[in-house]
């Protein structure tokens, strides 16, 4: 599923450990906001695994899952990436 994760991190080092394992699954499409294809139990998994980078006083982690419905109705304005096309795949 097309999955947005948006965070907001006070701390420079957990900010940045935060940004290496997203960037490992997906497309950061802004600063703080990556795009990435992930199960329900991949999806699971990760939470847990950045949890251990937040302080829950200080920072948030937003997770939205994005049916294939609601991706194609995604609309950009001004600069930014558009969403991956996940329907294809090159061999």
């Amino acid at each position: 599923m097309h999955t947005v994760i948006a965070y907001d991190v006070c701390s420079n080092k957990n900010r940045t450990r935060i940004f290496h394992i997203l960037r490992d699954l997906g497309v950061n499409s802004q600063r703080s906001v990556f795009e990435c294809e992930l199960t329900l139990e991949e999806t699971r998994s990760l939470i847990l695994r950045l949890e251990e980078y937040l302080d829950p006083k200080k920072d948030s982690l937003l997770v939205y899952p994005l049916c294939r419905r609601c991706a194609c109705g995604v609309r950009i304005l001004g600069q930014g990436l558009s969403l991956v096309r996940t329907d294809w795949e090159v061999v």
